[in-house]
């Protein structure tokens, strides 16, 4: 079934909600994402700029020094517990997966 662009959009709302992503970082930005299957507009995401990109570069780099001073038992039971959240998610996922990257659910999973 082709879905059209009202119906991907809404879905693609309805998906970033349950997975409890703010949907004002994903609807309503100045650069279009589209889908490479139908090539329809699935949503806009916010640009930034070179200043806004260094700063979450340094945010990132930040964590990561933090990150590796968390003890390697703790570090592991952390990305264990990401794990059960991705998979409790998967189906979700697998579907925006779908829409974003042209790929057949079953890629998606």
């Amino acid at each position: 079934m082709m879905l059209g662009h009202t119906d991907i959009a809404q879905e693609t709302s309805a998906l970033l909600n349950r997975l409890g992503v703010a949907e004002a970082l994903y609807i309503g930005g100045d650069m279009p994402s589209f889908s490479p299957v139908s090539g329809e507009e699935v949503a806009r995401v916010q640009a930034d700029i070179i200043a806004g990109i260094n700063a979450k570069v340094t945010s990132a780099q930040e964590a990561f020094l933090a990150w590796r001073l968390v003890p390697a038992p703790r570090r592991g039971e952390l990305v264990r517990v990401l794990g059960e959240e991705l998979r409790t998610s998967k189906s979700d996922l697998a579907r925006l997966v779908s829409i974003e990257a042209g790929k057949v659910t079953s890629e998606g999973l």
